[in-house]
Parts: structure tokens; C-alpha cells; sequence
């Protein structure tokens, strides 16, 4: 199990944290070093969860900002334009010609978690949606569809976020079951 749990401490925080500023020894309290470097390790993962869970909150804040302001442009530009001109029977059905989205996801792994990172489409059967409400819409429409563009960076970045937090659970776990391990023997 240590060798599974030195290694993952190294590359996840710098060594220079666990050492004296003079002397090439980890600060080890406990009698075990093993089971001083998991305690530490856990203490380190614990922190970095806290900071995680700060950053979730404020991805999960930028989200909501950004879909009230695009949904108070949308509704400016049904004012200007009408009700009828901006509703969903202006959305496509199922009838409609297939199309694809204009911005994707795709799946990347980092360090043994798995992140998503947004990109362009560049396939050719993207359509913009802005056309399916005419040709001259409002530039609150316009303001609108950027907001909602930025929005999908926004919660591209809290599933990131999560993702973390859900492989910082799991060394957590893992750790509280070595420490509890060698507490028995």
C-alpha cells in the first residue's frame, strides 16, 4: 500500500511541504512513517477537497448569474420582437432537418482523472439559432446567445470541478482504510 501512496503524495503536493527547510527527512511525529505520511497525505487531500468544494460553489454561482442574465435578454428581445416571434414554436421538432451542435465536449484524462474541455464544431451541418427567430433579431438576442455560450464554459468547469472531488473521495476512502488497517496491527 505504500508504494501505491508515496508516489500519489509526491505528484499531488510538493515534496518540499512534508521536509524540514534544513534537513532531507520527512517531519515524521509517529513512531509508524508510513502511517505518519498517510495521515499527512490526508490531511493535504482533505484541504485540497475543502478548496475544491470553495470552487464548485463559486462555478455553480457563475452559472446561475450567467443563465438569469441571458434569460433577462431573451426576454427583452421577446418584448421587442413580440411574443409570438420568440417562443418554442420557433424551436425545432422532430421533423426538422438533423443538425449538430456548434460547441461539444470531449473527455480528456489527467493525472488519472478524467476532465472535459469545451471545443468548436467544425462540422458542417451546424446551424445557428439565432436564424430559426429571423433574420434581423435584436442584439439582446445576440447578447443572449453569447451569455449562454460562456455559460457551457461555466459548467463544463463545475463538472471538472466535480469529477475532482469525486477522485479525492476515493484517495480519502482509501487512505482512511490504510490508516484504519495499520491501526489494527
Amino acid at each position: 500500500m505504500l508504494n501505491i501512496l508515496y508516489p500519489m503524495y509526491l505528484a499531488i503536493f510538493r515534496i518540499s511541504d512534508i521536509f524540514d527547510s534544513g534537513s532531507q527527512q520527512p517531519k515524521l511525529d509517529s513512531v509508524d512513517p508510513t502511517e505518519a505520511v498517510a495521515n499527512e497525505l490526508l490531511d493535504k487531500i482533505i484541504l485540497k477537497q475543502l478548496h475544491l468544494m470553495e470552487e464548485k460553489m463559486r462555478c455553480e454561482l457563475n452559472i446561475e448569474t450567467s443563465i438569469k442574465n441571458g434569460s433577462i435578454h431573451l426576454a427583452k428581445s421577446r418584448y421587442i420582437m413580440g411574443q409570438s416571434s420568440v417562443s418554442t414554436a420557433r424551436l425545432p421538432t422532430e421533423s426538422s432537418p438533423d443538425f449538430s451542435a456548434s460547441t461539444i465536449c470531449e473527455t480528456t484524462e489527467e493525472d488519472g482523472v478524467k476532465l472535459m474541455k469545451v471545443i468548436e464544431n467544425d462540422a458542417k451541418n451546424t446551424v445557428n439559432p439565432l436564424r430559426w427567430f429571423g433574420v434581423l433579431v435584436p442584439q439582446n438576442m445576440h447578447k443572449a446567445q453569447s451569455i449562454f455560450q460562456n455559460t457551457i464554459n461555466f459548467v463544463v468547469e463545475c463538472v471538472n470541478v466535480q469529477l475532482q472531488l469525486h477522485s479525492n473521495l476515493k484517495l480519502i476512502n482509501m487512505l482512511k482504510q490504510y490508516i484504519g488497517s495499520k491501526k489494527l496491527t
